[in-house]
């Protein structure tokens, strides 16, 4: 009986284990994240070249930034220190925020521009990622998508504006010298859960190009 009782507790432990570790082993690992993303038919952020040329000064982009994106850059940067333009064209939003800010501070560090082609669609996090580029241009008929973040808790608007909680955004919008009025400008444009896919006349108004 007492061993019963014990193999009981020791399955009870373990079930228990799993259960509260799976959420940071899905969203806080980058295995975790890309096995999400396969179950949500979507794709970890990826970069390569056309054709295969790695002497091109410009690499492709698609796919969701994820926990792995800032490792990647910094690898793609070393291994070919000549890229001078990263065109992002399927960049729906990104899995983790932070890894995100760190990436696209890199793109900015390296003096990298970001191009979007005319079939191109960036959004949410990959819009920020976007707005590193030193040089950003957008081709005729490509889509850039905003929306509102919320977290756990509460919807950003749902922040007070004095709220520190909205810093990590107005900060980094500062260091990329996008004028604050676009971040609010997101928070009102849609909910998390929708996105705004912006106007030429707003891309222009918020500085989101640089020609």
């Amino acid at each position: 009986m007492k061993k019963l009782i014990q193999r009981l507790l020791a399955a009870i432990i373990i079930v228990s284990a799993i259960v509260y570790s799976a959420p940071y082993f899905l969203f806080g690992t980058a295995v975790g994240q890309q096995l999400y993303l396969w179950a949500e038919d979507e794709q970890a952020a990826k970069f390569y070249f056309k054709d295969g040329n790695s002497a091109s000064d410009t690499v492709y982009m698609n796919g969701i930034i994820y926990a792995n994106t800032l490792q990647d850059i910094n690898e793609l940067l070393e291994k070919h220190p000549h890229v001078k333009t990263i065109v992002m064209e399927q960049v729906a939003g990104s899995i983790d925020d932070e890894v995100n800010l760190l990436a696209s501070r890199k793109i900015r560090e390296h003096g990298l521009a970001t191009h979007i082609p005319a079939d191109g669609m960036v959004a949410s996090g990959g819009t920020d990622m976007f707005l590193a580029g030193v040089k950003r241009t957008i081709e005729d008929g490509a889509m850039l998508g905003v929306h509102a973040w919320a977290d756990e808790v509460k919807t950003a608007r749902q922040y007070k504006k004095t709220d520190q909680v909205h810093e990590l955004y107005l900060q980094y919008y500062r260091e990329m010298n996008i004028p604050e009025s676009f971040y609010w400008y997101t928070l009102d444009a849609a909910p998390a859960d929708d996105i705004l896919w912006m106007s030429a006349s707003d891309i222009v108004k918020y500085e989101v190009v640089t020609q």
